[in-house]
Parts: C-alpha cells; sequence; structure tokens
C-alpha cells in the first residue's frame, strides 16, 4: 500500500486528473468539483470516474453543448440524453465523446439504454422520453441510435451507406461504385472507384468513412476533409498526396515569372539544362537550369520537381 506522497500515489492522482480532464461529459462546474476533491483526498465513489471496463457507470450528470444558454449535449451534438455504452457500462453523450476519452472504441448499432436529463429516468433509447414525455431530440435513427435536437442541422440515414450522414437527403445521391454518398452538384465531375470512402484523410488521418466532417474531392480526385484541405492551403498550393495544384495558380505563377525575368544566373550555369516533371500535366519536359523554379514546357507550370541535369560539373569543380 502506497502512502499520498509516494511516487506511486502522485502517479495515480495524475492519471485520475487527466482521465477526468478527457472526459466531456463532464460540465467544467463539476470537472472543477471532482479534481478539486482528488488533490484534498476526499475522494469517493460517486465523485471520481471508473476505471475502464467496469460493470458500473459513472455517476449520472448533465452535460451541456452550450452550458451558458442551457442546451443540453456535447461538442458534437445537441440532445436531451445519455446512452448507456454497451461495452463499458458509462453514461455518455455520444460515441464520440467515448471514443475522446478511451481507449476502445463504442458500437453505435449495439446501444440500448438511454437516460433523459431532464427527468433522469432510465429506459430503452428512442426519441421521446417515456418519463417526462420530452423528445430527446428532433431528429432519431433507430438504426445508428443517432438522436440529435440541432435547430439548423440536417441529418438523413443511407441505407446504402448503413449510417447517418449530416446534410439534406435531396442534396446526396448514392454510388453504387463508391459505395458512398456524394453531392449532386458533384455528379458531373465525380470519378468513380471502388470503396473510394475506405481510407484516411492524407492531412489528420482520420478515417473517412466514419467521418463527420464534409468531404471534398478536388481535381487531383484525392479525398480529404474541407476544414483540413483550407488549413493545409494556407501554406501549400499542393495536394498533399500527388503534389498537383489545388487552386488557380495564374497568380503565382505569373509572380515566378516576374521574379525569373529580373534574375539572371552566373555565367558558368548558362548552358546547363534540367529534365523536369509536373505535378500538373504528369508530364517530363527539358528547361534551362534554374536554383529555385523550372517552368514546364507543355503547360507552363511551376509546379515541377526537377529529375535530373546536364551537363555534369566537371571534375574538380
Amino acid at each position: 500500500m502506497c502512502t499520498s506522497g509516494s511516487p506511486q500515489a502522485q502517479a495515480a492522482l495524475r492519471s485520475e486528473i487527466k482521465s477526468l480532464m478527457a472526459n466531456t461529459t463532464l460540465t467544467e462546474t463539476e470537472r472543477a468539483k471532482r479534481i478539486q476533491a482528488l488533490m484534498s483526498g476526499r475522494t469517493s465513489t460517486s465523485a471520481s470516474t471508473t476505471e475502464e471496463g467496469s460493470d458500473s457507470p459513472v455517476a449520472f450528470c448533465k452535460a451541456y453543448y452550450n452550458e451558458e444558454r442551457g442546451i443540453l449535449g456535447c461538442p458534437h451534438y445537441q440532445l436531451k440524453a445519455k446512452l448507456l455504452a454497451p461495452c463499458c457500462n458509462q453514461w455518455v453523450t455520444c460515441r464520440f465523446c467515448h471514443d475522446e476519452s478511451r481507449r476502445h472504441t463504442m458500437d453505435r448499432f449495439a446501444v440500448t439504454r438511454m437516460k433523459c436529463m431532464l427527468c433522469f429516468e432510465e429506459q430503452p433509447v428512442g426519441q421521446r422520453c417515456s418519463g417526462c414525455h420530452q423528445d430527446m431530440g428532433r431528429y432519431y435513427c433507430q438504426t445508428c441510435r443517432l438522436i440529435d435536437d440541432g435547430p439548423d442541422k440536417h441529418i438523413f440515414h443511407c441505407e446504402q451507406c448503413g449510417i447517418c450522414l449530416s446534410g439534406r437527403r435531396s442534396d446526396y445521391y448514392h454510388c453504387s461504385v463508391c459505395d458512398a454518398c456524394v453531392a449532386v452538384d458533384a455528379r458531373e465531375r465525380h470519378s468513380c472507384k471502388e470503396k473510394r470512402l475506405q481510407c484516411t484523410c492524407p492531412i489528420c488521418d482520420e478515417w473517412l468513412s466514419d467521418s463527420v466532417k464534409s468531404i471534398v474531392q478536388p481535381e487531383c480526385q484525392h479525398l480529404m476533409h474541407e476544414s483540413c484541405l483550407s488549413r493545409h492551403m494556407e501554406h501549400s498550393y499542393k495536394c498533399p498526396v500527388c503534389s498537383a495544384s489545388l487552386c488557380d495558380t495564374r497568380d503565382i505563377f505569373d509572380s515566378i515569372e516576374c521574379y525569373l525575368r529580373l534574375s539572371v544566373m552566373p555565367l558558368e550555369y548558362k548552358d546547363k539544362m534540367s529534365l523536369i516533371f509536373c505535378n500538373d500535366c504528369r508530364q517530363r519536359s527539358v528547361t534551362k537550369f534554374h536554383f529555385l523554379y523550372h517552368k514546364c514546357q507543355a503547360c507552363c507550370s511551376f509546379n515541377t520537381a526537377m529529375l535530373s541535369t546536364w551537363p555534369k560539373p566537371a571534375a574538380g569543380q
């Protein structure tokens, strides 16, 4: 048995505090109270989370999407109930909150119980509480056990995908080749590929088929999160997978052209040539050597990579 000042006890305390900080089902007030209780040594079964895998649920408390406005839910959804995770027997607001704070994932389809955060009645999962007769959310999916009360949020269930998706049903169609829902306005430029969504975002590495974020398909056809792409393009105009240009680069290339006209290469490089590969048109061409930029002779893009140069430097140079 270790004392409160021993290294083992301190490590255990740090571990419990980290667990409380990661528990997104707690309000800021409840989290502060539990951490204060831990620091003062007044921990109890009702004031701390149970260990992962325990058969006893954690003490039930309300969770908020926006505590100041009194909107119940979590950062991912607005709803008035918590779900009982069948894997660890703990009350969670949604599967994302569960997965973010634990070392295992929750099977959304296996959920059977919920508890109302208005009257605290435990009952089979559903849209309406059997105790206070209030709707737990404007949207409810019996298959995915998904509840959402966002007033401006649109969700629909796709039978072919087998999951709920964000957006209006009329704005999407299911592509049987890709086995995914595609925006109607992207039908003309959509390129089919079997199991296209069975991959990760090349920027954040999140599995796309399970993601709730908007997914975009640039002209190079590599899928990624729209938010990830926006952040990526703050410092690069190239696709993180194939290096193709992701936007209109005319202004960028005009600036490079202007720079090249004003720059003069040293005389010893006047006869040097480069074999380059263009990341935009995927063609090889030969152009004058430059320290920084090489213009594709096929499409005039500066999004190129140098493959080799000649003539080679003479011995001793």
